[in-house]
């Protein structure tokens, strides 16, 4: 009979073992999937951030070039 009891405990950590890993494995899916998110959203931003870039670029280019045609009306 103590053998059974035992086995008996055995398999409920055993149980309690699996539950904790598969939720163990939930959580770690769940972690990938925002990472992956995130880091899709990153890119995002990096493009968004160098679409900006270029186009301040393009404007300060423009202020330049309106900057010297007005010296050069003033003159």
């Amino acid at each position: 009979m103590e053998l059974y009891n035992n086995q008996e405990i055995d398999i409920e950590k055993l149980k309690v073992i699996q539950s904790s890993f598969e939720n163990a494995v939930k959580i770690l899916e769940q972690n990938i999937a925002e990472s992956i998110t995130n880091k899709q959203k990153l890119n995002a931003i990096e493009q968004d951030l160098i679409d900006a870039n270029k186009k301040f670029n393009e404007s300060q280019t423009y202020l330049e070039d309106l900057k010297l045609k007005l010296k050069n009306k003033i003159k």
